[in-house]
């Protein structure tokens, strides 16, 4: 189990960082079980910062039920009708109090209908139930119609000495060794998120003491990590292009981790086959930036790899650790012997007529068949002509003739 899912807080007590704000929901709760009627509450701040685990917390330790909303359940007047004004104005099953929440509402309210927004209004006035909802920013204009209508509760950025503390927990929980210095490093590079600490925290518990003495070294590859997290869990558009945009990996890198781990990270077909689409946009895109030399290209190869992360539906599984790209591990291995079938095709094309490309793909494969079906005799003629006429080197002579 990946240690955010195994540590995430059943109690806003539990909870690390923005106590201003957490002392707000915990007051929200306690007018709820008074039996008076909160105004709804909007959780907004960055990724990572708690805001969905905060408000799920706060059902758990009042014991409310919890009705959490997706994308596919409100993006219509008429599904909102339908489903949630019913469940606005019953109660739950097994207790008096169903707390509602619009996850990441700002993302979503971008797929409403033209009835939604006013669907969501009439439940806000006659709902019998607590609503709350998160965002990633309070001030997007798509969520304007909200602003006048709710309490605003900010989480920011969770202080490092705050990750630190609680890291050391954590290890302390799971009877690990980590050092302070790894701690540190990770809780600066997580700037705020502690979901991606965790999840930097589990790779390093993982590792041993090779990735804690050279976490600053394998600060990239960690940082290809954190994209992924982005890409794969966040399921919002905006953070996962902020977090591609904002890292410095190769784009062609980038797309070569989505490829290998899609199949690791979503189970439906449906969603499969929706990030795939995503990413053959990018590739597109990206192949077009090269080859034309414009690189006005790459916000929309960084666009197609950011649809990724809508393609879940919800239907994510999580397996750790993310799996390396094999084209990317099957090239570093193979990198020598493609050096060497591009220096001997560079020294051979004068002389067959063709480009590298054709005599790597068709011209060396037939020597080396040929070559393994002379005589002895030939075999020494041959030899002596391309070290002589060819001016191949030994090294090459041996790597074209081997079997």
């Amino acid at each position: 189990m990946l240690l955010y899912e195994k540590y995430t807080p059943h109690t806003l007590k539990e909870l690390i960082g923005n106590r201003l704000s957490v002392e707000k929901l915990r007051q929200f709760g306690a007018d709820i079980k008074s039996g008076k009627r909160p105004k709804p509450i909007m959780v907004y701040g960055p990724s990572g910062t708690g805001k969905t685990a905060s408000i799920r917390a706060l059902a758990n330790e009042n014991g409310f039920e919890m009705l959490e909303l997706t994308s596919s359940d409100y993006r219509d007047a008429e599904t909102l009708r339908k489903k949630l004004l019913p469940a606005a104005k019953t109660r739950g099953l097994f207790s008096n109090t169903t707390l509602i929440l619009f996850d990441e509402i700002d993302e979503l309210s971008s797929r409403f209908d033209k009835g939604a927004e006013s669907v969501i209004l009439q439940m806000l006035r006659e709902s019998r139930q607590p609503i709350a909802f998160t965002a990633s920013d309070f001030w997007d204009q798509r969520i304007s119609f909200l602003r006048n209508h709710v309490e605003r509760a900010e989480f920011k950025k969770v202080e490092i000495k705050e990750i630190i503390a609680y890291m050391r927990g954590i290890v302390k929980a799971e009877k690990q060794e980590a050092e302070e210095g790894a701690l540190r490093e990770i809780a600066y590079r997580s700037d705020g998120d502690v979901r991606a600490a965790l999840n930097d925290l589990q790779m390093v518990l993982m590792g041993g003491n090779d990735i804690i003495d050279n976490l600053v070294v394998r600060n990239r590859k960690l940082e290809v990590f954190r994209v992924l997290d982005r890409i794969f869990m966040t399921n919002s558009f905006a953070n996962a292009k902020t977090a591609i945009e904002s890292s410095d990996i190769d784009v062609d890198m980038l797309i070569n981790w989505v490829d290998e781990n899609i199949p690791n990270r979503y189970w439906v077909k449906q969603s499969i086959d929706l990030a795939y689409d995503h990413l053959s946009f990018a590739s597109r895109f990206f192949e077009m930036a090269e080859r034309m030399r414009y690189y006005g290209y790459i916000k929309y190869s960084n666009s197609g790899i950011a649809g990724v992360s809508i393609s879940s539906g919800g239907n994510m599984k999580y397996v750790s650790p993310y799996a390396f790209p094999s084209k990317v591990k099957y090239l570093s291995v193979t990198k020598e012997a493609r050096g060497m079938q591009s220096r001997i095709a560079m020294k051979l094309s004068p002389y067959l007529h063709t480009n590298r490309h054709e005599i790597i793909s068709s011209y060396l494969p037939l020597f080396k068949n040929l070559f393994g079906n002379m005589a002895d005799e030939k075999k020494e003629t041959l030899t002596d002509s391309l070290e002589n006429d060819f001016k191949l080197e030994k090294e090459e002579i041996e790597f074209l003739t081997a079997s």
